[in-house]
């Protein structure tokens, strides 16, 4: 009996550890297969707590009961695995404190900044928003090795495409959508209704569902770069993108010409995300994002040091926009 309690107390714990998963991924990350994963983690460590309460030496000796109480085991112990994916996902969404150079409450005064800068790197912020503006001379999609932080060139470092799957070794196919870098274009997975960022004989451009697989293509054919993403706002209309999520967002943005990248400053709703950049008055942006936990990103000082923007730098992403000098 004492057996029991011991196993109903392990139980109970395992249980309580699901929950808290299952609130992390859920507010997070959505309804998807950790999520259900996780759920299906909670019941079964329920299960399981039920099972030794009641359980006796008869029931203990029966063949179909040890095999039950085995999976039960196993299953307690991958608990601990969805807590490890749940704190990785976690992990993601908590911006490192950033020093903004100045405070900014419109596109006009980001748009005077960015002509008035020569810097490198310019941080501006509004109450709920930080905007990333890089001096570039170039932007490279790059696809595959990690651009290195020792890379001097580099101003600005954020994750670009959705990738379709976790995965150590890197494959264009599981990068979502068509992509190509300098000049070379790849196919990744299909996914309907994706915008389109390309970057081509200098210009920056944000193009809508229709035209975007093409646009990328023809950024390709004049050794240019680009990635598709979802829509957030394109000509000053909303994109058919939405979340239920409550987390840190990031959009590529066009201003005047001029690319740079906009985070919410903490978590918050999407729908809340895209009314203050509107209230900013962006026109042009496009989502970044590799998924979940994948956020990794930096920028480069006035000093010249790399700056931890969010996210750790985990091996199974494989996809940046990077601005150069």
């Amino acid at each position: 009996m004492a057996k029991n309690k011991h196993m109903a107390t392990w139980y109970f714990f395992t249980t309580l550890i699901s929950i808290f998963s299952i609130c992390t991924i859920r507010i997070f990350d959505g309804y998807n297969w950790p999520f259900y994963a996780v759920t299906a983690n909670a019941i079964l460590s329920l299960g399981g707590l039920v099972l030794h309460m009641h359980l006796n030496d008869e029931l203990r000796k029966k063949l179909w009961m040890k095999a039950a109480r085995f999976l039960l085991l196993l299953n307690s112990i991958s608990v601990f695995l969805m807590l490890a994916f749940s704190l990785f996902i976690l992990s993601s969404q908590y911006h490192n404190p950033q020093k903004p150079d100045l405070t900014v409450s419109s596109a006009a005064e980001i748009e005077q900044a960015m002509a008035e800068s020569s810097q490198g790197m310019t941080l501006m912020a509004t109450e709920d928003l930080y905007i990333y503006c890089a001096d570039y001379s170039d932007i490279d999609y790059v696809a595959g090795d990690r651009p290195s932080r020792d890379d001097e060139s580099i101003l600005l470092c954020v994750a670009a495409a959705f990738q379709e799957d976790y995965q150590f070794d890197f494959r264009h196919s599981n990068i979502v959508g068509w992509h190509a870098s300098d000049g070379q274009l790849e196919r990744g997975t299909p996914k309907s209704r994706l915008g389109a960022f390309t970057y081509a004989n200098g210009e920056p451009r944000i193009h809508g569902i229709e035209d975007a697989e093409q646009a990328v293509q023809d950024a390709a054919e004049q050794g240019g770069s680009g990635y598709q993403q979802f829509i957030v706002l394109h000509n000053g209309e909303r994109g058919g993108h939405d979340s239920n999520e409550f987390r840190c967002f990031r959009v590529l943005a066009i201003l005047n010409g001029r690319a740079c990248i906009i985070d919410s400053r903490t978590q918050m709703h999407y729908r809340d995300f895209i009314t203050a950049l509107e209230d900013l008055g962006i026109r042009e942006a496009l989502y970044c994002d590799m998924g979940s936990g994948w956020n990794y990103s930096w920028y480069r000082n006035a000093e010249g040091k790399p700056v931890d923007i969010i996210g750790t730098p985990w091996p199974f992403s494989h996809n940046w926009l990077v601005f150069r000098k």
